[in-house]
């Protein structure tokens, strides 16, 4: 299981907005040229919001825009999108000062060396502490 905590803005968002900017995620493949598969995603909300959010993942560097601003990639850099995750707020659970949720069952096929990375738009408006977020990526590696 690999842990990335999200780079968020501290400010109010508006619904729609960029809620992390593209990040790397790394370690998700042992040999180059071998393929794993995102299977699972596990959100940690510290900041308990219980906002939905689409987790996007893709294999460049690309930004899909400014945190706290709407998304504005272009086409050319759309191209990277490997898929998008939707977190729904019915799927998280209220732990008292924290939330999760989790989705499980994904398949998104990742090949190495293609990269990884990972942003987030939010569907919601919520005010969060800077690593109020952390996403937990669970991966099946194919022999």
């Amino acid at each position: 299981m690999i842990t990335v905590t999200l780079s968020l803005d501290t400010n109010a968002y508006a619904i729609g907005d960029v809620l992390a900017a593209t990040q790397e995620v790394t370690g998700y493949v042992d040999v180059a040229g071998s393929k794993s598969f995102l299977q699972s995603v596990t959100v940690l909300d510290a900041d308990d919001q219980k906002i939905a959010m689409d987790l996007v993942f893709l294999s460049a560097d690309v930004a899909l825009g400014t945190e706290n601003a709407a998304p504005n990639i272009s086409d050319a850099n759309a191209d990277n999108i490997l898929g998008i995750v939707r977190i729904a707020a019915s799927d998280y659970v209220d732990l008292g000062g924290v939330a999760c949720a989790t989705r499980t069952g994904l398949g998104l096929s990742i090949l190495a060396p293609q990269g990884l990375y990972i942003a987030a738009i939010t569907n919601g408006a919520p005010t969060h502490s800077a690593a109020g977020v952390k996403v937990r990526l669970g991966f099946v590696r194919a022999l």
